[in-house]
């Protein structure tokens, strides 16, 4: 393992330069490790935040929301460019007293950026709250949703200014107009296969895989990538917790594929604690205990060098699939917009645990067509006589049996009874009952070792165990 990161400054890091390159472009610095191709020869050059490639700037930056995180570096200048949904994070240190300034991608790096300006990396002692822009490191910001900020050389020093942001993209969703089910869910479907066919036709030799639950979400994923003819291999992930093996393999035998189970033991699973902790950067237990399946697959080295993974992440949040119980449409309305947004802060679509286990990896529910057409549809095609996706439900029930479409749901951390098991081991271990305390006493951890030079080469054995200690 050994993730990726960009790191632009208008001031050396002099502890930076152990761990990756350091190119300077005029007035700037920038460090970098893990960049397919390196940098463009010359600048302007946009650095795709997301992929972690660079190209050379084809031209200014959207002006309008759109699904891409971007820093865009010129000799006298650097901008970020942050999606609508904000998946993948720039973060932001500054040193007011001297004027400088550094955006980069890795939480951690906070450990040797804020020395290099006099100041120590310390975990936050106080709850980020609803601050957008709060992380886990004291004087470290994440930029919001929607934000274009430049900040560029001048005669004076370094000036900072950033766009007008328009309203915000999701309210546009507070009126949804698709009001019958079944062609509600034949548009998702159709979205979903053309985003597909998409990533396809673009890799035209790759094979696939995906991770497969029991559930509807990546059951679909799975069924439209065979029904194109991929070379799809579905894993589905249990534990000594439980497993849905055989609601797996009904899909499975739909959609004319073989089943991979992949059986983890409990110590698997809590190895894949501080991984989940370090790549999310967050500590909320929920977050985490839904990042742990993927976490713990990444690490099992199963998935062949070269398959593009497809997952059914974010289906939940766009099609009522966590619903709370609501008396009027419109909470129903304000329940799905206020998940989306959640995650603009939680890093669970992020994409850097994927890149640093070396996987490209798509989550098909989770790109602009599918969410608008998502969006679009009304509560009463979403829940129906208390089921949840009856949209997308009616829509599958032409493709596979009854039993698949209309299986009940099933969170991704609930399946197998992973996310009651990982706090009953959690508990045991700590002797605690808060599973935020075992994750934050991790990250704190993970922090002082990147404070040594020690980013990624960590044993999560050992991690986990000064973790305890800390909170014993």
């Amino acid at each position: 393992m050994s993730g990726g990161w960009v790191v632009v400054a208008n001031r050396r890091v002099t502890g930076l330069e152990p761990m990756g390159e350091c190119v300077e472009v005029g007035d700037l610095f920038v460090y970098h490790r893990g960049l397919a191709a390196g940098l463009p020869s010359a600048a302007p050059f946009d650095i795709d935040v997301r992929t972690l490639t660079a190209a050379p700037a084809l031209g200014e930056l959207p002006t309008k929301p759109a699904q891409r995180t971007v820093l865009q570096v010129a000799e006298d200048a650097v901008t970020a460019f942050t999606s609508v949904f904000n998946e993948d994070a720039i973060y932001v240190a500054e040193d007011p007293a001297t004027g400088g300034f550094a955006f980069f991608t890795d939480l951690l790096l906070a450990a040797a950026i804020l020395p290099a300006w006099g100041s120590a990396a310390r975990v936050r002692s106080a709850p980020a709250g609803t601050d957008p822009e709060a992380t886990l490191v004291d004087g470290i910001r994440r930029l919001d949703h929607s934000v274009r900020q430049r900040r560029a050389r001048t005669a004076s020093g370094w000036l900072t200014s950033t766009a007008p942001r328009a309203e915000d993209f999701l309210e546009q969703f507070r009126t949804p107009f698709r009001d019958d089910p079944l062609a509600a869910g034949q548009a998702q479907l159709a979205e979903l296969d053309a985003v597909i066919a998409g990533i396809s036709a673009a890799r035209p030799e790759a094979t696939y895989a995906s991770l497969l639950s029991g559930g509807i979400d990546s059951g679909t994923v799975t069924y439209l990538a065979a029904a194109r003819n991929l070379d799809v291999r579905p894993y589905s992930v249990g534990t000594p917790w439980g497993d849905e093996f055989s609601d797996a393999a009904e899909l499975c035998e739909v959609a004319g594929l073989k089943l991979h189970p992949l059986l983890l033991d409990e110590d698997s699973i809590i190895r894949a604690v501080p991984a989940a902790v370090r790549w999310l950067g967050v500590t909320t237990p929920e977050v985490v205990e839904v990042a742990l399946t993927a976490t713990a697959f990444y690490q099992s080295g199963v998935l062949e060098p070269g398959r593009v993974l497809l997952t059914g992440y974010g289906s939940d949040l766009i099609n009522a699939g966590l619903f709370t119980p609501f008396e009027h449409p419109d909470e129903l309305i304000g329940q799905g917009i206020e998940a989306v947004a959640r995650t603009r802060t939680s890093g669970e679509l992020a994409n850097r645990m994927a890149l640093a286990y070396g996987v490209e990896t798509f989550h098909p529910f989770w790109t602009l067509p599918v969410m608008r057409t998502a969006l679009e549809t009304t509560p009463a095609c979403k829940v129906r006589d208390g089921r949840e996706k009856f949209h997308l439900r009616t829509a599958m029930a032409a493709h596979v049996t009854p039993a698949i479409a209309w299986r009940r749901k099933i969170a991704v951390h609930h399946g197998g009874n992973l996310q009651d098991g990982v706090r009953r081991r959690l508990a045991a271990d700590s002797g605690q009952s808060d599973p935020s305390r075992v994750y934050q006493a991790c990250f704190a951890d993970l922090l002082a070792l990147a404070g040594q030079g020690h980013l990624d080469d960590w044993n999560p054995d050992e991690v986990y165990a000064r973790a305890l200690a800390a909170i014993r």
